[in-house]
């Protein structure tokens, strides 16, 4: 067998604290390297690789077909984990087209390997084979579905960025009918104005940058603050009209080339939730009605009182959560470090293991003016190929649940990257669906938070910050009602009255039903699968209640996370909460979880 090329990557953990800790030009840039090595990246012949195979039986045939993939391919996506990392950092210029350039040449291996013959044959035939090789095909068989034509790709990324960019702009002008509605400076400003040059009283334009927020606060009439909510909501409206019908008529060509009616259809055929009847059911069940407008949240929660928890210290936190998760089989070890008691703020590497076996390293670095946490992985793991790399970027200290969350998250979204057992990238990195992938490690979150955090809600969850939470998943639920819809034919939509939705929601009318679509981003991104982080944190949380009293901790996180038998997801389910485990009987149990709350 002719050697296969296997590219590495030479980038070390330190070359990549660089960016993190602010000092990237104080030691060559690690970002050079990587565009060199990316576009010296060859194209993936999987025919002349196959050709090489020998065996005598067509089960070792397959087993190593799917191992020569494994190694063909772990070069571009470990590249394609490094980019996204570096995207997250304010670069020069150069380093920022390098980054595209090797982004796309990552998009053209990939299309020139879905494209191939012996790709869609690996698919099919992974499908007759044994549990992990059929989750691989599963894998295989997405990607397929997600791969658009070079020329539909590119005008599908550029309607995506041109609605991003629409909605990220806060600069708009509204005209006031009323001088009752204009905010207090400019009413004194155009009063003025008009006493000097004896103008009339007719509408005056007046621009907003970044003060809708602060308009809201303090508005006193109800009407005002409405009519300039919704003005926002609808501000990229003309902008963005174009461009998302473009996003839309594309993705329905799309669905009905793979016999679809629509696209919310295709996208739903892979999930957990796999039709939009079981979304609707879901999320009615997370319907509640507020009785508060999104142009009233922030006066009542002006209202509230602000009680601040304890500030607590990170480093000292994450030793706890380290020693917490032993009883899930788990040691760390720190190595190559300067971080002492006496100086616990110095990034340092944290090698990982699972009763015995290396799993990878975790690079912790700490930044005092960050103001959120975050966790990326670098390198995932891949059984028998590799060892994991995951980088944590934390703030020193911790002051309220918003910090809490994210700390469990991001340490545990890197404890589960690190630990899936299979063989193959895609079935470690994708999961068995979009609906079903972070459900594990938003188990664990929600174990660390209770488990290290045991007073959590009642020290850091008050009154204020309970209705904030509320809101924010009111406003997620609304979203993704109008993100199914959308994407469906409209004889087939699954809410024909959204007015009544948003009604049940927060219990006011937003008239203007035209502008919903284009009050939020993730309707040309996520499109139907809106959804998704809703149901995972309320499946992670049926599954934290149901499982509480077990004790056999190490079981579980072998079942939810190493997964060593490749169960299916719902497999996996029936394992640690019991049957039933129907999307159904899924929405039922989790609804009657919340009544009980």
């Amino acid at each position: 067998m002719s050697p296969i090329l296997k590219p590495t990557l030479l980038i070390s953990l330190f070359s990549l604290s660089l960016y993190s800790l602010d000092v990237a030009y104080a030691a060559p840039s690690p970002v050079p390297l990587l565009v060199e090595q990316c576009l010296r990246l060859p194209s993936i012949e999987l025919g002349a690789a196959f050709a090489n195979t020998r065996s005598n039986t067509p089960e070792a045939t397959l087993a190593q077909q799917a191992l020569i993939f494994e190694q063909q391919t772990i070069g571009l996506n470990n590249i394609n984990d490094r980019l996204n990392y570096y995207r997250r950092f304010d670069l020069p210029s150069a380093e920022r087209q390098g980054l595209l350039q090797c982004q796309l040449h990552l998009a053209d291996t990939l299309s020139q390997l879905l494209n191939q013959a012996e790709f869609s044959q690996l698919s099919q035939a992974l499908a007759q084979g044994n549990a992990e090789q059929v989750l691989l095909s599963q894998q295989l068989t997405l990607l397929l579905q997600q791969h658009w034509p070079a020329e539909d790709k590119a005008k599908l990324y550029t309607a995506q960025a041109s609605v991003g960019q629409g909605l990220s702009s806060q600069q708009f002008n509204l005209a006031f009918n009323n001088n009752q509605c204009e905010p207090e400076a400019t009413q004194a400003k155009n009063s003025v104005l008009s006493e000097e040059d004896n103008q009339n009283s007719e509408a005056k334009n007046t621009k907003f940058s970044n003060t809708i927020a602060s308009y809201l606060l303090t508005q006193e009439n109800a009407t005002c603050r409405q009519n300039v909510w919704q003005a926002y909501q609808a501000r990229a409206k003309e902008t963005n009209q174009l461009a998302l019908q473009r996003i839309a008529q594309q993705r329905q060509n799309a669905a009905v080339t793979r016999g679809f009616n629509d696209y919310t259809d295709l996208v739903l055929s892979t999930q957990q939730l796999s039709s939009p009847e079981s979304v609707k059911a879901f999320l009615d069940s997370q319907t509640q009605n507020l009785n508060i407008a999104p142009w009233d949240i922030g006066r009542n929660l002006s209202q509230q009182a602000l009680v601040k928890g304890p500030t607590l210290q990170t480093a000292e936190l994450l030793n706890q959560i380290f020693t917490y998760l032993q009883n899930f089989g788990l040691q760390f070890e720190t190595i190559a470090t300067t971080h002492t008691e006496d100086n616990l703020n110095q990034p340092y590497t944290v090698r990982v293991y699972h009763q015995q076996r290396l799993l990878g390293e975790i690079y912790v670095a700490y930044h005092a003016q960050s103001q959120q946490i975050h966790h990326q992985t670098l390198r995932q793991s891949v059984l028998g190929q590799q060892f994991g790399q995951q980088a944590l970027d934390l703030k020193p200290k911790l002051s309220n649940y918003k910090d809490i969350e994210q700390l469990s998250e991001a340490i545990a979204e890197a404890v589960t990257s690190l630990a899936r057992s299979s063989h193959f990238y895609l079935n470690n990195a994708m999961g068995q669906s979009q609906d079903s992938h972070f459900v594990a490690s938003l188990w664990l979150a929600e174990t660390l938070r209770q488990q290290v955090f045991p007073q959590f809600e009642q020290t850091y969850l008050h009154e204020r910050e309970i209705l904030a939470k509320a809101y924010a998943k009111q406003l997620k639920v609304f979203r993704a009602k109008v993100a199914v819809n959308f994407y469906q034919r409209q004889d087939a939509q699954i809410y024909p009255n959204l007015d009544a939705e948003f009604n049940a929601s927060f219990g006011q009318e937003w008239p203007h039903r035209e502008d919903y679509q284009y009050s939020f981003n993730a309707i040309a991104n996520e499109g139907p699968l809106h959804y998704q982080s809703l149901w995972q944190t309320s499946l992670a949380q049926l599954i934290y209640q149901t499982t509480l009293n077990n004790p056999d901790k190490l079981g579980l996180f072998n079942t939810l996370i190493i997964n060593e038998a490749s169960l299916s997801f719902s497999e996996q389910l029936t394992a640690t909460i019991g049957v039933p485990v129907d999307s159904a009987s899924l929405i039922q149990r989790i609804s009657q979880l919340s009544e009980t709350e």
